[in-house]
């Protein structure tokens, strides 16, 4: 039977692997990247694993496109590419995680609800926009905001004054 210095130097070597693994799977699903581009290569979309949209480059062929057609190539683009960044983190945790990987997509995607793709939609309306800068304007002055009132201060007793105080206590006028 191993005395109880040798159980607790193989559990730390254990817990110090792991923390190993957990470094080094960190640094790999940080580099994880998803791409896609559409069918004539005028859209490429780069994500994040988490479907946050890292590039998004548009060649001159796609502005030939009416607003929505576009919209719509912009969208199958992130879509594939974020599919295809998730397959990437699926391969990357499996081998690590082996039975707990999908246990870690879960997880992972907890914070992303399902996402149905809708289709081309009117913009929102311009007032729930915010107002735009050109990029050497400063921005205006903020629109006044109302004074509230002063607090309403007590006068604290000095510690070396008199319990009571009269008129007289300041010594007389201020400007003789």
């Amino acid at each position: 039977m191993p005395d109880r210095g040798a159980r607790l130097d193989e559990a730390i070597r254990a817990f110090q692997e792991q923390a190993n693994q957990a470094a080094q799977l960190k640094d790999k699903i940080a580099e994880l990247r998803g791409h896609a581009r559409n069918a004539d290569g005028s859209v490429t979309v780069t994500v994040a694993p988490s479907g946050a949209v890292l590039g998004l480059q548009l060649s001159p062929a796609a502005m030939r496109r009416s607003h929505t057609q576009l919209q719509q190539e912009i969208l199958t683009a992130i879509r594939q590419a974020t599919q295809q960044a998730a397959g990437a983190l699926q391969a990357t945790v499996e081998p690590v995680l082996g039975d707990r990987a999908a246990r870690f997509s879960e997880a992972f995607n907890a914070h992303s609800p399902a996402v149905t793709p809708i289709g081309p939609s009117a913009p929102p309306p311009a007032s729930a926009l915010p107002t735009p800068h050109p990029p050497d304007a400063q921005p205006g002055p903020l629109p006044p905001q109302p004074t509230p009132p002063a607090p309403q201060r007590t006068p604290r007793p000095r510690p070396d004054a008199p319990a009571t105080v009269d008129d007289d206590y300041f010594g007389g006028s201020v400007l003789t």
